[in-house]
């Protein structure tokens, strides 16, 4: 693992997610700071964890009108079904004074799955990057983003050569096909906020740490080539 990794630990979860929205508001300010015509680009992730953190985050004073929230995976629902990440971001995110921002949608109606990792990338190539930040969460099998360890395509998705942005990506345990950001893209950013809760979490975080795990995130602690912090809380 690099030197570029820290972890921080917080009493609770709410504490946790309060850190993460500061962390997350001060780096797509920097990137704003840059210029009057700057644009900012923020990826997150889905599921439960992020929920609080967006709350606090679409609070914050920022021009959001010039960010780009990207999907750092996505099931490929409808972007109105329960299970969408983008209807996450929506409703939880854009919200306030975030109201003004974008998202960048993956889903694509009327269109195969395997057809949008192409279309995802036209559009990323259009967007601020690196990225200005990235939110990403884990799961107790040490995925991120999609990148689940059961993927088929998983060792090409994880490699940070790889020149696809993006991939389609079809495992056993998921009901829906997902779209997904690849390593090579997801560290292709100012800084990478890793955002993870409880002991089992922070056991797959150590074991992938000290490497020779087969858990999918110890390419993302050991490839990383910008700061990455970890926000923990029991």
């Amino acid at each position: 693992m690099t030197g570029l990794i820290e972890f921080r630990v917080y009493e609770n979860r709410p504490a946790a997610s309060a850190a993460a929205a500061d962390m997350l508001a001060n780096l797509i300010g920097e990137a704003l700071d840059a210029s009057p015509m700057a644009e900012a680009s923020l990826v997150v992730s889905g599921g439960s964890t992020p929920g609080p953190c967006f709350d606090l985050l679409a609070e914050k004073a920022l021009d959001w009108s010039r960010v780009t929230v990207i999907p750092s995976d996505e099931r490929w629902v409808p972007a109105d079904d329960a299970d969408s990440n983008e209807r996450l971001i929506k409703n939880r995110l854009l919200q306030g004074m975030a109201g003004k921002g974008k998202v960048l949608s993956f889903f694509r109606a009327g269109l195969n799955a395997s057809q949008a990792p192409q279309l995802i990338e036209n559009d990323l190539a259009d967007l601020a990057q690196p990225f200005s930040a990235v939110l990403l969460g884990m799961g107790e099998d040490g995925h991120f983003a999609s990148l689940f360890p059961d993927f088929a395509g998983l060792q090409k998705a994880l490699d940070p050569r790889e020149k696809a942005a993006c991939t389609m990506v079809q495992t056993a345990g998921s009901p829906h096909l997902r779209i997904s950001l690849t390593l090579s893209a997801l560290i292709n950013c100012n800084h990478t906020v890793l955002l993870i809760f409880g002991e089992a979490k922070r056991n797959v975080f150590e074991a992938a740490s000290s490497g020779g795990s087969a858990y999918p995130v110890e390419a993302l602690l050991h490839k990383t080539r910008r700061p990455l912090t970890v926000v923990w809380a029991p």
